[in-house]
């Protein structure tokens, strides 16, 4: 009976929040505190797949949600990106029934690093991706040893592993473990022999804390590893993206051909997880590869537009320095006169003002690379002095921290526009369409 009430208020709540704009986390934090046992409740017709990192979360639950849907089964899944256990909950609420049974082909679930053991301790898991584990805002997840031990907890109640064979510090999950799947990219026209990021989170490796050596890096410390002292090092993947272009966005999965609409190095990385968890749900490698090319993008996530007869691009990224430093580097690739306006606001349901994370941003790369930078956001101050001690001029400088009028800020700038929006964890939508 608490379980029945529970989905009924949730889902009464969940219809009268999406006039509000609290229709995401609310129903299920009501439901969780009317049952405490609610998702334990739960019972699935089908198999829970469950995607956690650091980076890529969003995008890939989604790829995997498309890829499923494509070759014909049913899907349920957290599009909107609320991977805390409320919003976990909120999800599952919606689509059982008043007995808690889910009638579905697939769940697929975005889960934050550090709820997943608390929401796998109550959720049989058939599948679990880990993306990568790379350095976040501090103030939210210390470093990543803290969310290794974390996400830790939870892969004894996964069946399946897939794991990120270029990276070493999640690739460690797998310790112990012989049925673990990996995926990983050979070297690209865009794979460096150097680290030209200032997060390098894996110089020492995590085993026995020798000097860890690299034959190349796709990003961070994302790339082919060894370590000279005890022999830990990149694992030959199960799933392979190679030949990567980055002008078409075709490349290869274990030698088939593929293709991505958004040509960045993390977006093939996020394709050919998304590719190797639907394999091992018992996907056919053609039918996954062949549903993966026709993946969009998010609107939320990357979106063209005009300002002025001007094209803009905006990108989201996460209040995270690799985050942010993907998207530099894909600006880098693009050709001038262009402007930059960075976005940076506090952590929305927190009002967390921490700006730290800025300081492990590579903005050096784009001293005498852009035209004009423009800072914006409720941080816009805060991103100028991390921009003046990256070495920027201030006459190339714009700072206007009214979003009402970044518009007239702009015709003080030339170029491209490019967006990077760095906001963080509630109302990216209507702060995405400000910025538009």
């Amino acid at each position: 009976m608490r379980f029945a009430l529970a989905v009924i208020l949730g889902r009464l709540v969940r219809f009268a929040g999406k006039f509000i704009g609290r229709s995401t986390t609310l129903p299920g934090r009501i439901a969780l505190r009317l049952d405490h046992a609610f998702l334990k409740k739960m019972k699935f017709d089908g198999k829970v797949i469950a995607v956690t990192g650091s980076n890529g979360k969003t995008t890939t639950q989604n790829l995997v949600a498309h890829i499923l849907r494509e070759n014909g089964y049913t899907v349920i899944n957290n599009t909107e990106g609320s991977n805390l256990a409320a919003g976990v909950a909120t999800t599952l609420l919606e689509h059982c029934t008043l007995g808690g049974r889910v009638r579905s082909d697939f769940v697929v679930l975005e889960v934050d690093e550090r709820f997943t053991p608390i929401v796998f301790s109550q959720i049989p898991l058939d599948v679990f991706l880990v993306n990568n584990l790379l350095r976040d805002q501090v103030v939210r997840n210390g470093n990543p040893d803290i969310i290794l031990a974390k996400i830790s907890e939870a892969v004894p109640h996964a069946r399946r592993l897939v794991l990120n064979a270029d990276d070493p510090i999640s690739q460690q999950l797998g310790d112990g473990r012989s049925d673990n799947v990996t995926f990983g990219m050979a070297r690209t026209s865009r794979s460096t022999d150097t680290c030209l990021h200032l997060t390098h989170d894996a110089k020492v490796c995590p085993r026995c804390f020798g000097k860890m050596e690299y034959d190349f890096f796709h990003y961070n410390h994302i790339g082919s590893f060894h370590c000279p002292t005890c022999g830990y090092h990149t694992p030959t993947p199960d799933y392979l993206s190679d030949q990567v272009d980055f002008e078409t966005g075709d490349f290869t999965i274990n030698g088939l051909p593929a293709h991505v609409n958004y040509p960045t190095p993390f977006h093939f990385m996020n394709t050919t997880a998304a590719v190797a968890v639907c394999c091992t749900a018992g996907l056919p490698l053609e039918k996954a590869i062949a549903a993966a090319g026709t993946f969009e993008v998010s609107r939320e996530r990357y979106d063209e537009f005009n300002v002025d007869g001007r094209k803009a691009i905006l990108m989201l990224t996460k209040q995270n320095p690799v985050s942010l430093d993907q998207n530099i580097a894909y600006v880098l690739t693009k050709e001038n006169p262009k402007t930059v306006a960075l976005y940076v606001n506090n952590v929305i349901y927190t009002d967390d003002k921490d700006i730290s994370w800025l300081y492990d941003v590579a903005f050096e790369r784009l001293v005498g690379q852009v035209d004009w930078v423009v800072c914006s956001g409720s941080r816009a101050y805060d991103l100028a002095v991390r921009l003046e001690l990256a070495g920027f001029d201030r006459d190339h400088m714009i700072i206007e921290d009214d979003n009402s009028k970044l518009r007239e800020a702009m015709k003080r700038s030339e170029g491209t526009i490019w967006v990077l929006a760095a906001s963080a964890f509630g109302d990216e939508d209507g702060i995405l369409e400000v910025l538009r």
